[in-house]
């Protein structure tokens, strides 16, 4: 135990690292607003976290690509082949006349006036099989039919492109977030009188994707572009944990943090209010569930439709989650492993299970990552998930001492480990700073980092080290 004075010089050190100058600067990825309404959960009429999308859906790249096709056709290029068009009627009445409320097409992009969007990147995302998106849930759902769950994902050597039906390949039962014959709003959103879906009970005809037990998926196309290799020394980080833009990616699903290698996205620590998926008493099936039936409300310019499912906590009925329940026997002593992949941050880092090297605890940073080996050996910057909040990352990496500049309500940073950048114990100098170097390989040499020479540190000594180098920084700040 640390004797009184002690505790009260460590206290004092320990406000002096809370208000010292942090070299990491959050840059806003959306207006205030918006990052307001996604962080703390508010579901109205608007799409879930919309602004953080920065790219359309195929149907709605298909729909901006015929009219700026249009477009130039009209600016004289000669009547384009309307047999061939998306909608071949539109095309032939706006090219005769005979329509007068045709598409005028995008915004001029870089390409000079005319161009296509900036935001319509020209990238052909994989397509999925015949059928994959007219799946119905009580005829499709088989272990036959991979449980009607489509995903086709290709890379190049930059990117990874994800094409998801947004269905899971294990069985999901009908669902009612707060019980049948319940409504759909947690008492958070209740006080804070932002329950939208009055009208809406579990149970009753609500549309596409409801019956009378609850409610069960129904496909919905969803696209990434990811980072292949993440990079963890851009000076931007941390960032937010739903932007796309710092990391050079894409994604339709503005709440996605990123997306399990099933395919289905990866949303944030809460959904319903400013507060937890814990904490709103929402009970997740392998760690999700879908959103409210919405087909047969009347609204505009939002979430109007069938239920679509989603993760918010750890999927544990996915192989990287039950490899590391099966368990293993050799001369009568367990050998744990690191935890194998389960998904792809928007930033491109690995998401991996809970376990670390040898079955122990990963000592990460307030984003929910660290540097250290991961299940194949290789020494590289990713996240672990975890069975609490936030349950996979709180913001995009590596933290830095700066992940509460990234929040907006609830604050779901990790403690982290006390230092700027966070190592896992054991892990070899050489090989991370091997791996950096394909970065900036002085990079490490900028920040505060925990001592990973060998095995995890008693507490107390991890915390006077932390509290030490966080002095060293504010004196020097």
């Amino acid at each position: 135990m640390f004797g009184k004075t002690a505790g009260v010089a460590l206290a004092v050190v320990a406000v002096l690292c809370l208000v010292a100058p942090t070299s990491a600067v959050f840059k806003m990825a959306v207006s205030q607003d918006a990052m307001d309404r996604c962080h703390r959960g508010v579901r109205d009429w608007r799409p879930r976290c919309g602004e953080y999308a920065n790219i359309p859906n195929r149907a709605e790249r298909e729909a901006l690509r015929e009219a700026y096709s249009l477009r130039v056709k009209r600016q004289g290029d000669g009547p384009p082949d309307c047999s061939t068009a998306p909608d071949p009627d539109l095309c032939e009445g706006c090219m005769d006349g005979s329509i007068t409320d045709c598409p005028e097409g995008p915004p001029d992009g870089e390409g000079g006036e005319g161009g296509p969007p900036d935001v319509v990147p020209e990238v052909d995302f994989p397509t999925l099989a015949d059928g994959c998106l007219t799946y119905e849930w009580g005829n499709h759902m088989n272990k036959t039919n991979n449980w009607g769950s489509c995903m086709n994902m290709t890379t190049d050597d930059t990117y990874r492109y994800i094409t998801s039906n947004s269905v899971p390949d294990y069985y999901v039962n009908s669902y009612c977030p707060l019980g049948l014959g319940f409504g759909y709003c947690t008492d958070a959103e209740i006080e804070a009188g932002t329950c939208y879906f009055t009208t809406l009970i579990c149970g009753e005809e609500n549309g596409e994707g409801s019956n009378a037990y609850g409610d069960v998926w129904v496909p919905a196309e969803d696209n990434y572009m990811i980072p292949l290799k993440g990079n963890p020394t851009l000076e931007d980080v941390p960032r937010d944990m739903y932007d796309s833009n710092g990391a050079g990616a894409y994604k339709t699903n503005g709440a996605a943090t990123g997306v399990a290698t099933n395919g289905i996205g990866i949303l944030g620590p809460n959904d319903a209010g400013d507060v937890s998926i814990d904490q709103a008493g929402l009970q997740l099936p392998c760690g999700g569930h879908v959103t409210p039936p919405m087909g047969n409300l009347d609204t505009t310019n939002g979430p109007s439709g069938p239920p679509k499912y989603h993760l918010h906590k750890s999927p544990e009925c996915l192989p990287a989650f039950r490899n590391a329940s099966e368990g293993y026997y050799n001369a009568g002593a367990v050998i744990y492993k690191h935890a194998q992949l389960m998904g792809w941050a928007v930033d491109g880092f690995g998401i991996y299970a809970y376990n670390d090297v040898e079955g122990k605890a990963p000592v990460v940073d307030e984003c929910g990552g660290h540097f250290g080996p991961v299940d194949t050996g290789e020494v590289v910057y990713h996240y672990h998930s975890r069975a609490i909040v936030p349950y996979h990352l709180a913001c995009q990496g590596p933290s830095l001492g700066g992940c509460a500049a990234t929040q907006s309500g609830v604050n779901y940073c990790h403690p982290g480990c006390g230092f700027d950048v966070c190592v896992q114990p054991g892990t070899k100098e050489s090989e991370l700073r091997a791996y950096l170097a394909d970065f900036d390989d002085e990079w490490l040499d900028k920040y505060t980092v925990n001592d990973y020479s060998g095995a995890v540190q008693n507490t107390s000594n991890l915390f006077l080290a932390a509290m030490a180098a966080c002095l060293v920084k504010y004196l020097l700040a």
